[in-house]
């Protein structure tokens, strides 16, 4: 079973919901959980894995040598503009490099070099028999797909403990990064609040969720008893998976860092959640 738990906008508890959901099927099944908010991963501060590894990620990006005649190819074909010939010389910003390689591939006198910066990071660790895999993309950097792709491939490669649960902790909002996060997943849990911003938001997500060709189902988080959420779902045909309370004992685990199954009221929520989720989407063991 693939988890992909995400939102139409920050802030509306994501993480919290992924990372304790996470928790609560380590308990029943092999789980990992996989932080694909590789620009503000959170999901560790709360488990507190112990880290085994950490792998750098690497993007390739042009080197332009003397060999250049100043044809003007190179800089024509990047669709990033991450070349400019001006003057004498082929500029290269690296910042807007995608490491696609077609300058490469179209310089016909071998002029451009590839070579690799940093983009980030991938650490996996163990929160107990949980395993927790999370990337972080460099400070300044704007090319989240690769680190999200590396973190799935970490996930992944020479992988034989079988895991029956994967719990993704997706980014925020409708970008490429959430679709690449979310698109393997076999069901999606959309997290949102009681408020116009969050009803608006979940639209977004929904409909993004339903171009995949995804299953889904919400959480409410922050739970005022309104009806603005329910309604919509109602009128949507939307399950409703879980609605966490608005509740002060929840705002202060949370600020003291600690996983929300430290109180057994919330333990209990998490439980159902979780066999709800089993029953919705039949358990296999995965190779990854």
């Amino acid at each position: 079973m693939r988890i992909g738990v995400l939102s139409g906008k920050g802030g509306t508890g994501k993480t919290t919901v992924a990372v304790n959901l996470a928790l609560s099927f380590a308990q029943t099944h092999k789980t990992q959980y996989l932080d694909y908010d590789v620009e503000e991963p959170n999901g560790f501060l709360f488990l507190q894995p112990e880290v085994k590894e950490q792998v750098s990620v690497p993007l390739l990006y042009p080197e332009i040598s003397d060999k250049c005649t100043l044809c003007g190819e190179c800089s024509k074909a990047c669709q990033y503009h991450a070349l400019a010939q001006v003057s004498q010389k082929v500029l290269v910003f690296p910042e807007l490099c995608h490491g696609c390689g077609t300058c490469s591939i179209v310089c016909r006198y071998g002029a451009v070099l590839e070579r690799e910066r940093p983009l980030g990071l991938v650490e996996l660790g163990y929160h107990g028999n949980l395993r927790c895999v999370q990337g972080i993309l460099r400070e300044g950097e704007a090319l989240a797909v690769p680190v999200i792709q590396a973190v799935r491939s970490r996930a992944e490669e020479r992988s034989t403990e079988g895991f029956e649960v994967t719990v993704a902790d997706c980014p925020p909002g409708s970008s490429c990064s959430v679709i690449h996060s979310v698109e393997a997943s076999d069901l999606a849990l959309l997290v949102t609040e009681p408020t116009a911003f969050g009803l608006h938001d979940l639209k977004i997500a929904v409909r993004l969720v339903r171009e995949l060709g995804l299953r889904h189902g919400v959480v409410l988080n922050k739970d005022d008893g309104s009806r603005l959420i329910r309604d919509y779902c109602g009128a949507e045909d939307i399950p409703l998976m879980a609605a966490i309370p608005f509740d002060i004992g929840i705002a202060k685990t949370y600020s003291k860092g600690l996983p929300l199954l430290e109180d057994s009221r919330w333990a209990v929520l998490f439980a159902d959640l979780r066999d709800k989720l089993v029953r919705e989407v039949p358990v296999q063991k995965h190779e990854d």
